[in-house]
């Protein structure tokens, strides 16, 4: 596969394109420095830059995504958000500048890990991150829509930042009014192993969206295995399917986690601040106060 634009090349005139840093079928990005920057003499004039392939098939729509994502997104300022900083267009090529991290993805983390499960120490430390910056936009009036491995990113220095925004929706709007919604569901940008079922049937986003999201990345992150063995939860709901309980983590914890994993939004807790707050509760608390303390 070819990079959407040549090592080299200076984008709008003013981001050298150094290396190819990740590449898909819809786009690629890049480290690149920013010359204005490198002029005023920050100290760090490196950053990421997202371009879109000028020949996919599907370019158009990804382009009203990409700039959608910079208009929604270029005000949220957030230690566990990536920062996202402007889109622009220079005659040639669409692109998205924004932070540039460095470090590893969740996805490639637990693939050199070959299905052995993170610490439960270190699997709360990623929720709590993820979850405090989806609580953040949830505030904003925003869900997510994507949330999986490869979108969650822990950098060199421990940080855990969440990325590639380009689903997300504002909070309870039906999707036949809404136009990006609608591109979602020709593109298939929607990842079915770590969507709710609600998100797959097309109902209107809620909070709860993300949750089961985070509820799937935490179960994985637990034990190495997927819920549901990777089947969209549509699929796991006709199947009946049930997740056993991870061997790490207490029986109330297990209460929580299920509950963010249910497959019916009425089953499911509502908010991400609750799933992460419940969930980190450590096992004494439980053990002093009982059932209680699952209902406060």
């Amino acid at each position: 596969m070819n990079p959407a634009a040549p090592l080299g090349y200076v984008l709008g005139g003013r981001f050298d394109l150094l290396e190819v840093i990740n590449e898909g079928s819809a786009s690629t990005v890049y480290r690149a420095i920013d010359r204005i920057g490198l002029w005023a003499r920050e100290q760090n004039p490196e950053v990421a830059v997202k371009v879109i392939h000028p020949h996919s098939k599907m370019r158009q729509k990804f382009v009203e995504l990409l700039h959608r994502e910079a208009r929604l997104l270029r005000n949220f300022v957030h230690r566990n958000l990536v920062q996202i900083y402007d889109s622009d267009y220079d005659g040639k090529y669409h692109y998205l500048v924004m932070e540039l991290l460095k470090g590893r993805s969740l996805a490639q983390i637990l693939a050199d890990r070959q299905g052995q499960p993170l610490s439960p120490s270190l699997s709360f430390q990623i929720v709590r991150g993820v979850g405090q910056a989806l609580a953040h936009m949830h505030c904003l009036g925003v869900v997510h829509g994507d949330l999986k491995p490869g979108n969650i990113f822990i950098t060199s220095t421990g940080e855990i930042k969440i990325l590639d925004f380009g689903t997300v929706l504002m909070l309870d709007v039906p999707p036949q009014h809404d136009r990006a919604t609608a591109m979602l569901d020709q593109i298939g940008l929607l990842t079915p192993a770590y969507a709710s079922p609600e998100m797959l049937m097309g109902e209107p986003r809620a909070e709860s969206d993300d949750v089961y999201s985070l509820a799937v990345v935490t179960y994985l992150a637990l034990t190495g295995a997927h819920p549901y063995a990777q089947r969209a939860a549509d699929e796991a709901l006709k199947a009946n399917l049930t997740p056993a309980p991870p061997p790490t983590i207490s029986p109330a914890q297990w209460r929580v986690l299920a509950s963010g994993l249910a497959l019916n939004r009425r089953d499911r807790i509502e908010t991400v601040d609750e799933f992460v707050q419940r969930l980190g509760r450590p096992p004494w608390l439980y053990r002093l106060f009982g059932q209680r303390i699952l209902l406060r």
